[in-house]
Protein backbone atom coordinates (compact mmCIF):
# COMPACT_ATOMS: atom_id res chain seq x y z
CA UNK A 1 0.00 0.00 0.00
CA UNK A 2 2.88 2.11 1.07
CA UNK A 3 3.56 2.38 -3.33
CA UNK A 4 0.47 3.36 -3.81
CA UNK A 5 0.57 6.27 -1.57
CA UNK A 6 3.90 6.98 -2.85
CA UNK A 7 2.61 6.89 -6.34
CA UNK A 8 0.14 9.15 -5.94
CA UNK A 9 1.95 11.62 -4.48
CA UNK A 10 4.67 11.59 -7.20
CA UNK A 11 1.55 11.18 -9.61
CA UNK A 12 0.09 14.15 -8.25
CA UNK A 13 3.51 16.33 -7.80
CA UNK A 14 4.21 16.06 -11.35
CA UNK A 15 0.82 16.82 -12.51
CA UNK A 16 0.85 20.04 -10.24
CA UNK A 17 4.26 20.79 -11.69
CA UNK A 18 3.64 20.54 -15.36
CA UNK A 19 0.21 22.32 -15.30
CA UNK A 20 1.98 25.25 -13.01
CA UNK A 21 4.75 25.23 -15.92
CA UNK A 22 2.00 25.41 -18.80
CA UNK A 23 0.19 28.03 -16.94
CA UNK A 24 3.24 29.68 -16.12
CA UNK A 25 3.85 29.95 -19.88
CA UNK A 26 0.42 30.93 -21.18
CA UNK A 27 1.09 33.45 -18.64
CA UNK A 28 4.03 34.70 -19.97
CA UNK A 29 2.80 34.37 -23.77
CA UNK A 30 -0.77 36.63 -22.76
CA UNK A 31 1.87 39.59 -20.93
CA UNK A 32 4.19 39.14 -24.02
CA UNK A 33 1.80 39.06 -26.63
CA UNK A 34 -1.91 40.13 -25.55
CA UNK A 35 -3.56 40.02 -28.93
CA UNK A 36 -2.22 36.27 -29.37
CA UNK A 37 -3.19 35.39 -26.03
CA UNK A 38 -6.37 34.44 -26.67
CA UNK A 39 -5.37 31.72 -29.42
CA UNK A 40 -2.75 30.44 -27.04
CA UNK A 41 -5.38 29.88 -24.39
CA UNK A 42 -7.65 27.88 -26.75
CA UNK A 43 -5.03 25.76 -28.00
CA UNK A 44 -4.11 25.01 -24.93
CA UNK A 45 -7.58 24.27 -23.66
CA UNK A 46 -7.90 22.16 -26.74
CA UNK A 47 -5.32 20.08 -25.81
CA UNK A 48 -6.12 19.30 -22.17
CA UNK A 49 -10.19 18.41 -23.63
CA UNK A 50 -8.28 15.88 -25.82
CA UNK A 51 -6.38 14.34 -22.86
CA UNK A 52 -9.52 14.66 -21.08
CA UNK A 53 -11.35 12.54 -23.83
CA UNK A 54 -8.09 10.26 -23.98
CA UNK A 55 -8.72 9.26 -20.66
CA UNK A 56 -12.59 8.43 -20.78
CA UNK A 57 -12.75 5.15 -20.66
CA UNK A 58 -9.79 4.61 -17.95
CA UNK A 59 -11.70 6.75 -15.75
CA UNK A 60 -15.08 4.73 -16.67
CA UNK A 61 -13.24 1.91 -15.50
CA UNK A 62 -11.79 3.79 -12.55
CA UNK A 63 -15.69 4.67 -11.61
CA UNK A 64 -16.48 1.16 -11.78
CA UNK A 65 -13.56 -0.05 -9.82
CA UNK A 66 -14.95 2.34 -6.83
CA UNK A 67 -18.08 0.84 -7.34
CA UNK A 68 -17.04 -2.62 -7.06
CA UNK A 69 -15.00 -1.84 -3.96
CA UNK A 70 -17.79 -0.04 -2.13
CA UNK A 71 -20.40 -3.09 -2.61
CA UNK A 72 -17.69 -5.06 -1.83
CA UNK A 73 -17.22 -3.60 1.90
CA UNK A 74 -20.88 -3.72 2.79
CA UNK A 75 -20.63 -7.54 3.08
CA UNK A 76 -17.03 -7.60 4.54
CA UNK A 77 -18.11 -6.05 8.19
CA UNK A 78 -14.83 -6.36 10.95
CA UNK A 79 -16.51 -9.34 12.17
CA UNK A 80 -16.07 -11.02 8.83
CA UNK A 81 -12.42 -9.65 8.85
CA UNK A 82 -12.16 -11.34 12.10
CA UNK A 83 -13.80 -14.55 11.07
CA UNK A 84 -11.39 -14.70 8.19
CA UNK A 85 -8.46 -13.72 10.16
CA UNK A 86 -9.47 -16.44 13.26
CA UNK A 87 -9.99 -19.02 10.60
CA UNK A 88 -6.50 -18.25 8.92
CA UNK A 89 -8.64 -17.81 5.24
CA UNK A 90 -5.41 -16.19 3.69
CA UNK A 91 -7.32 -16.34 0.19
CA UNK A 92 -10.67 -14.25 1.58
CA UNK A 93 -7.66 -11.86 3.41
CA UNK A 94 -5.85 -11.47 -0.55
CA UNK A 95 -8.51 -10.72 -2.26
CA UNK A 96 -9.80 -8.03 -0.27
CA UNK A 97 -6.41 -6.52 -0.18
CA UNK A 98 -6.39 -6.69 -3.99
CA UNK A 99 -9.88 -5.29 -4.32
CA UNK A 100 -8.41 -2.85 -1.67
CA UNK A 101 -5.33 -1.57 -3.84
CA UNK A 102 -7.30 -1.51 -7.00
CA UNK A 103 -9.49 0.78 -5.17
CA UNK A 104 -6.87 3.06 -4.38
CA UNK A 105 -5.05 3.21 -7.40
CA UNK A 106 -8.99 3.82 -9.37
CA UNK A 107 -9.31 6.91 -6.83
CA UNK A 108 -5.84 8.31 -7.96
CA UNK A 109 -6.98 7.79 -11.09
CA UNK A 110 -10.25 9.47 -10.70
CA UNK A 111 -8.32 12.21 -8.33
CA UNK A 112 -5.59 13.06 -11.03
CA UNK A 113 -8.93 13.38 -13.91
CA UNK A 114 -10.87 15.88 -11.50
CA UNK A 115 -7.50 17.70 -11.76
CA UNK A 116 -7.64 17.97 -15.34
CA UNK A 117 -11.46 18.77 -15.15
CA UNK A 118 -10.51 21.71 -13.19
CA UNK A 119 -7.71 23.38 -15.07
CA UNK A 120 -10.39 22.59 -18.67
CA UNK A 121 -12.77 25.08 -16.18
CA UNK A 122 -10.02 27.33 -15.66
CA UNK A 123 -9.10 27.93 -19.15
CA UNK A 124 -12.96 28.10 -19.92
CA UNK A 125 -13.39 30.61 -16.70
CA UNK A 126 -10.39 32.98 -18.32
CA UNK A 127 -11.69 32.80 -22.22
CA UNK A 128 -15.37 33.51 -21.11
CA UNK A 129 -13.85 36.38 -19.00
CA UNK A 130 -12.08 37.90 -21.94
CA UNK A 131 -15.11 37.35 -23.70
CA UNK A 132 -17.27 39.53 -21.37
CA UNK A 133 -14.39 42.24 -20.77
CA UNK A 134 -13.79 42.80 -24.78
CA UNK A 135 -17.24 43.04 -25.23
CA UNK A 136 -18.83 46.71 -25.54
CA UNK A 137 -21.54 47.81 -22.88
CA UNK A 138 -25.06 48.67 -24.14
CA UNK A 139 -25.83 52.26 -23.55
Amino acid sequence: MGQSIDKFYENLRVKLTNTKSEFDGLKAKMEAEAQHADQEVRNHLDQVQKHIEQDRTKISAAQAEVKNWLEARKNETAAKIAEWKAKRETSQLQNRADRAERYAAASIDIALAAFDDAEQATLEAWLAREDADAAPARK
